[in-house]
């Protein structure tokens, strides 16, 4: 038994290019479905917090980023208070960790 064929957006514009180009690579393909400026993942939904597909500590609690905003005050106190510091959050989403963090810090 066949079922109907579901197509999107994204899917008919993949295959218009595809007709047009011939292959993509995967990497375009993953391109297209969580980055295309129209039909992307990324583009047309908020992917974080707790209604979205990713929930990670800081979303569902402040106190997280604060212990470790704590952490860091005192891995910092450890080296001598040094004056020149980068903190930096790689993959910061929304950026809830560090503004949790940053709360702590200057305190």
């Amino acid at each position: 038994m066949n079922s109907p064929e579901v197509t999107t957006p994204l899917a008919e514009k993949i295959k218009t290019l595809i007709r047009a180009s011939g292959p993509i690579s995967v990497t375009d393909y993953f391109a297209l479905c969580l980055a295309d400026p129209e039909f992307g993942y990324y583009r047309t939904r908020e992917p974080f917090g707790r209604h979205g597909d990713f929930v990670t500590a800081p979303e569902i609690s402040q106190l997280f980023g604060e212990m470790v905003g704590i952490f860091m005050v005192h891995a910092w106190q450890r080296q001598g208070s040094p004056g020149d510091v980068r903190l930096v959050e790689i993959g910061p989403g929304r950026g809830t960790m560090m503004s949790d963090m940053l709360r702590v810090i200057q305190r």
